[in-house]
C-alpha cells in the first residue's frame, strides 16, 4: 500500500473554529460585494422598466 500523504504545515492548515479572526474577510470584500448588489439592483431596476407590465389604460380624469 501507498503511505498517505502529508501536506506540509505550509499548504494545509486546519483553523480552530474559536481561532478565527476577523481578518478572514479579504480586504475590500465587503466594497465589491456592495458594488456587485448595486449592479444586480440596476439590472433588475432596467429589466423591469424594459420588459415589464404597462399601463394599457389611458387615465383620463375628464371621463367622470
Amino acid at each position: 500500500m501507498s503511505r498517505h500523504w502529508k501536506p506540509d504545515d505550509d499548504l494545509a492548515r486546519i483553523i480552530p473554529v474559536g481561532e478565527r479572526t476577523k481578518n478572514d474577510w479579504p480586504k475590500g470584500a465587503t466594497a465589491g460585494l456592495a458594488l456587485v448588489a448595486a449592479v444586480c439592483l440596476g439590472v433588475a431596476v432596467v429589466l423591469y422598466q424594459v420588459a415589464g407590465p404597462r399601463d394599457v389604460f389611458e387615465k383620463d380624469v375628464s371621463a367622470d
